[in-house]
Parts: structure tokens; C-alpha cells; sequence
């Protein structure tokens, strides 16, 4: 039987049910429009998008994803030339 420890960490690295691959939409504070995107990989604590053009996005961005009804604020914590990886903020 695994210990705790180990379930928690199942539960932790798995991914949501049919969201790798969905579309998504990345909103920017200054008003301009959304940039669309693709959720390559996603996990409670972050996900990794694909996208055009990355260096475009700022560090603190706002993600929507098609068929779910929330949306995840966000910081960047890698980037490439059309991909990011950014981890969710968790509520204060």
C-alpha cells in the first residue's frame, strides 16, 4: 500500500481531464485583445501554453480556457520563442 506522501503527490501532478490540447485565451491588463493559445500541459499549481509570439505576452497575465468557466491569474516563470510556462497564483 503506498503511504500518504505518495498519494498526495498523484494527486498533485495530475493533470485535469481533457484540458491538454484545449484552446485557451490569454487576457492582458492593458486592454488589448486576448491572444489565443494552446494548453500544452497543465497541473493544479501551473500549465505550459503554446502561442505565436511569447515575448509579446507580459508577466502577469489572466488565462482562460475553452469549456471551463474560470479564470486562472497567472505570473511567467519560463519563456520561450512560442511557448510559456507560468504557475497559477493562489488566492489571498
Amino acid at each position: 500500500m503506498k503511504s500518504f506522501r505518495g498519494r498526495r503527490m498523484e494527486l498533485l501532478s495530475a493533470r485535469p481531464s481533457g484540458l491538454a490540447g484545449s484552446p485557451g485565451e490569454i487576457v492582458v491588463d492593458s486592454g488589448l485583445p486576448a491572444l489565443d493559445c494552446r494548453i500544452l500541459d497543465i497541473s493544479p499549481a501551473g500549465a505550459t501554453l503554446a502561442l505565436p509570439d511569447a515575448g509579446a505576452v507580459p508577466e502577469t497575465i489572466t488565462l482562460a480556457v475553452a469549456g471551463e468557466f474560470v479564470m486562472r491569474r497567472c505570473r511567467v516563470v519560463r519563456r520561450g520563442r512560442d511557448r510559456l510556462v507560468v504557475a497559477f497564483e493562489m488566492p489571498a
